[in-house]
């Protein structure tokens, strides 16, 4: 997709996408003078501060000093990036999305929102089913959801069916009551509720006889299902207790999390998260109050889930069963949040008990106590690492354990911050050693890494799940850019080419981006010059539309919202008189750091004649081109701006 074809995409999604319709979905909006007004929903908001304005079409939260466009609401409600945010809202709007492909047969196996529309078909109708059958087969369902203690309140909730049994030769309920709602078997295979028979004869149903569980994404639309078996199943069935849906163009496990669609309000306010290993311990979890509880899908967590997961939290808890394999899963993914940078706490539950139980059992106090108690990884893995071992005699494991700790250590993004440093005197503390023994062998470790690092690398190679059908196996996502606070000058500057979108491009062509103080500065206005060079207006909407940082956006809409003070005073100014007068603070600006440079070349002239030469030819330059704000100066720019 070109720039310009994907410029003309995002217009087009934005002149669809009405803020206050997309805001006013998930939020409460009162109107307030020409604007709105909502209770935010990423802080503990007593009285509403989030304010929607759609002259502007932006919104903005002062307290949480967040804000921007339909899309940066988008990206900071789901979670996810500008292009997935992009997708979903070409998706409401019903525009066309697929980058790098032709456009896909509405009703064919590779049209998403096909495959989006029989998911959704398959859940209602096992939901439906389970709803109004009586057969023996569906009360064992019931009376299983009962011994767990899943409430029917829940099972509306979380949209929970009943795959039947009927046609043990055929295998087709399913199959069947989607053909009368004209779903080809070629689109439930591709949406992974149907699976090919030996010898192409067909397709049948992929769950028989199982509590079927839905997984939504994180924008409420069902991608996939997951079905537990019943107790008593037939031995053939009961081998797999749990499974979920197959890979498909719109579910991949690796990258989702059951549950995420309704603890996403609560990650965002709380910032940390319960991650489980079950659907029914979410839904315990849900029914005691517990509102930030997601659960793994089968697998393992990996490098996926975890980038999701820090978009919502700054703290994930991993809650295990407190058995031996519950120990080796945290082992398993400690050293990817090491690396990742994210604060992982380890919950252990007592008597192996799983988190759903437990509940019961204990009560969801108990589990919040054992969360507020919990360790970190790091400190997890130290436990594990010396549990049981004599520290002073048994100097092999001592040694093994500190090797091992060092090792995990080294994979930090941060060898060199506060966490790793206070976990080295940990160390120190733990084994007895001298910290600076202790710091010399993690250096030299550092040490080691960067030559292996440097040394050529070896040719690359798939590694994990394959990214689903249909999608490009996206890149890493590295933490955005860290945006400095555009300062006066620069503040003044863009908000006269906000109140003055028709002559802005007269201060695109004028100013140095030399002159400009700060990145965030410099990629805005980088973001002007790309427009005009485009021949595109550069009112404020079209700009916020080439702006795919949510963080510059949100730079971009205070510049706007914020009042000039005094007011008054600017209200009845041209674009001529506050832009000659911000020209004139600039090149005083630039003057002022030439002559300081100046002043610090000649000091540093080894003779006094070099030095009386250089300040000779320093006064004969200002005393020719005059400082701007004395004499004429004013007025030689100002001609400048109208001759261009």
């Amino acid at each position: 997709m070109s720039p310009s074809m994907d410029f003309d995409l995002k217009e087009r999604v934005r002149l669809a996408s009405d803020i206050v319709d997309v805001i006013g979905r998930h939020l409460e909006l009162r109107p307030q003078g020409r604007k709105f007004v909502a209770r935010c929903p990423w802080h503990d908001d007593r009285s509403p501060s989030l304010n929607v304005n759609p002259e502007r079409q932006s919104w903005k939260c002062w307290v949480c000093d967040i804000g921007g466009d339909v899309f940066s609401y988008v990206m900071r409600r789901d979670g996810v990036d500008f292009p997935e945010a992009l997708r979903t809202l070409a998706e409401r709007a019903g525009i066309e999305y697929r980058p790098g492909g032709k456009k896909a047969e509405p009703g064919s196996p590779d049209d998403k929102a096909t495959l989006l529309a029989a998911v959704k078909f398959a859940v209602d109708a096992y939901y439906e089913f389970f709803e109004n059958d009586n057969s023996q087969q569906t009360r064992l369902a019931r009376e299983y959801l009962a011994q767990r203690g899943i409430s029917d309140a829940s099972r509306e909730l979380f949209r929970i069916g009943y795959a039947p049994d009927f046609t043990p030769q055929r295998w087709t309920w399913l199959v069947d009551e989607a053909r009368r709602a004209g779903f080809a078997p070629e689109v439930l295979k591709a949406a992974g509720v149907a699976a090919s028979r030996d010898e192409s004869r067909g397709v049948y149903d992929m769950f028989r006889g199982r509590l079927m569980f839905p997984i939504w994404d994180p924008q409420d639309r069902a991608i996939s299902m997951g079905g537990r078996v019943l107790p008593g199943a037939d031995e053939r069935e009961a081998r797999r207790k749990y499974i979920n849906g197959p890979e498909t163009a719109i579910f991949s496990k690796s990258r989702q999390l059951y549950g995420l669609n309704l603890a996403r309000k609560g990650m965002q306010s709380s910032r940390e998260v319960l991650v489980m290993e079950g659907y029914t311990d979410v839904i315990a979890a849900r029914q005691a109050g517990i509102e930030s509880v997601v659960a793994v899908l089968g697998t393992a967590l990996g490098t996926h889930h975890i980038e999701l997961l820090r978009r919502y939290v700054d703290r994930v808890n991993l809650v295990l069963d407190g058995d031996a394999a519950g120990r080796r899963r945290a082992e398993e993914v400690l050293e990817l949040f090491v690396a990742a940078d994210v604060d992982m706490r380890v919950v252990t539950l007592p008597g192996g008990a799983d988190p759903a139980d437990f509940l019961t059992q204990e009560g969801p106090n108990a589990l919040t106590a054992l969360v507020a108690q919990a360790p970190d990884a790091l400190q997890h893995k130290l436990n594990t690492l010396t549990d049981g071992v004599d520290l002073i005699r048994d100097t092999h494991l001592a040694a093994k354990a500190i090797e091992s700790m060092l090792d995990t250590l080294s994979r930090s993004p941060d060898p060199g911050g506060v966490r790793t440093s206070q976990m080295l005197t940990r160390l120190a503390k733990t084994f007895a050693i001298p910290d600076a023994d202790i710091r010399r062998q993690f250096d030299a470790r550092l040490r080691n890494a960067r030559r292996r690092t440097q040394a050529p690398a070896a040719p690359p190679q798939m590694i994990g799940a394959f990214p689903p059908l249909g999608h490009e196996a996206p890149s890493p996502s590295p933490r955005e850019e860290f945006l400095e606070p555009i300062p006066g000058l620069d503040r003044e500057l863009f908000q006269i080419m906000i109140r003055f979108p028709d002559q802005a491009a007269v201060a695109v062509e004028r100013v140095d981006p030399q002159w400009l103080k700060s990145n965030s500065s410099r990629m805005l206005l980088a973001v002007y010059q790309e427009l005009e060079l485009a021949g595109r207006d550069l009112d404020m909407q079209t700009v916020m539309t080439s702006i795919e940082s949510e963080g510059l956006k949100n730079l971009y809409v205070s510049l706007d919202e914020e009042t000039p003070v005094p007011a008054e005073a600017v209200a009845s100014q041209s674009f001529e008189d506050r832009f000659e007068t911000l020209l004139t603070r600039y090149f005083e600006q630039v003057e002022a750091i030439d002559a300081v440079r100046s002043v610090s070349e000649i000091e540093t002239n080894a003779d006094s004649e070099s030095q009386m030469r250089a300040l000779g030819e320093m006064l004969a330059k200002l005393r020719t081109q005059h400082l701007p704000g004395r004499g004429d100066g004013p007025r030689r720019f100002s001609a400048e701006i109208h001759r261009g």
